[in-house]
């Protein structure tokens, strides 16, 4: 992967932990592979890439990924089991809930965890409605699909999956060819799996840096922004807080906090009703937004090229399952 991130600023990803279907026998979320769990593994392959708005599709295990992931800055969002079991319903619900808010989406079952952050970038940078990598002539995940062909994907109601409604949907189609053989590689067979994380394990380590605003106290990190980007899409702090996976009263606290320490409004609410009045992000929070990404974007860089230059260039290199916190 190239030392320079693209910007992903309105790019989302939306990872199937729920909805089996054909893969109904594959390994769970929760499974785990060199220290790290599919669905953790495949969330940093995302944030490694660059990629934060991430949405994660749940079923019956939703609390111990909440858990699992707390910190993260996932969005979760809980399939409705009579709407149907096949992994196709879960693609929806996630294509449903991103589509207006971004301009690219990818799309990736839990099932498939050792693509890489390369991968990432470069299906990003294809220009077709649909770009699927390609690893040998074998088609891969995860599928990036831009927003002008999301609507008419959402209106497939056939049995043949993502595939078919891409194919129905008369999408311009790009297979990008890559060197990842983990874009095509189904977790599952213990021996291909142990040989695929020692593989991308180095890609996995990292200085992972996490920016907090401070004042008087910390008021301003990560799942702040989640939580008002939330709150911008929902129009609800109560909405916003079950998709973030935190309380209604830790969310109000969040938001309290970081108003009493700016001294601006960034949450503009109307008290009452059934699910705790109307709630919008005022100019002041999205100005917030964007300086503090701005500045993640910035100090994250910076990390990058330290890293490389202090643990890359010697014959120390420290490897860690979950990557090295500096």
């Amino acid at each position: 992967m190239s030392g320079q991130k693209v910007s992903y600023e309105d790019t989302g990803a939306v990872i199937m932990a729920a909805g089996g279907g054909a893969r109904r026998n594959a390994p769970g979320a929760l499974d785990v592979v060199g220290g790290l769990s599919h669905v953790k593994r495949v969330v940093l392959n995302f944030q490694r890439a660059g990629i934060k708005d991430l949405i994660l599709v749940c079923g019956e295990e939703e609390d111990t990924l909440k858990k699992q992931l707390r910190g993260f800055g996932v969005t979760f969002l809980r399939i409705d089991p009579e709407k149907g079991t096949e992994m196709f319903e879960a693609v929806r619900l996630g294509l449903s809930y991103c589509r207006e808010r971004c301009s690219q989406i990818f799309v990736c079952p839990v099932d498939v965890p050792f693509f890489s952050a390369g991968t990432v970038e470069r299906l990003w940078k294809s220009s077709a409605e649909v770009a699927i990598p390609s690893y040998q002539n074998r088609g891969g995940h995860p599928v990036k699909i831009r927003r002008q062909a999301v609507e008419s994907i959402l209106s497939y109601r056939g049995n043949d999956g993502l595939r078919g409604a891409i194919r129905e949907a008369h999408a311009e189609v790009e297979y990008i060819e890559v060197e990842d053989v983990g874009s095509v590689s189904p977790a599952g067979e213990r021996k291909s799996d142990q040989r695929l994380e020692a593989q991308y394990r180095s890609e996995l380590s990292r200085a992972r840096v996490k920016v907090q605003l401070v004042n008087t106290k910390p008021y301003f990190g990560p799942g702040m922004v989640t939580l008002l980007k939330q709150i911008r899409s929902l129009g609800s702090v109560r909405e916003a807080s079950e998709k973030t996976g935190i309380s209604y009263s830790k969310a109000w606290t969040m938001i309290r906090t970081a108003e009493e320490e700016t001294g601006a409004e960034l949450v503009g609410r109307q008290q009452g009703g059934k699910y705790g009045g109307m709630a919008e992000v005022t100019k002041a929070g999205m100005e917030l937004i964007r300086k503090y990404e701005e500045l993640e974007r910035c100090v994250q860089k910076y990390s990058d090229e330290k890293f490389r230059e202090i643990f890359q260039s010697g014959t120390l290199m420290v490897n860690t399952d979950g990557g090295n916190e500096l």
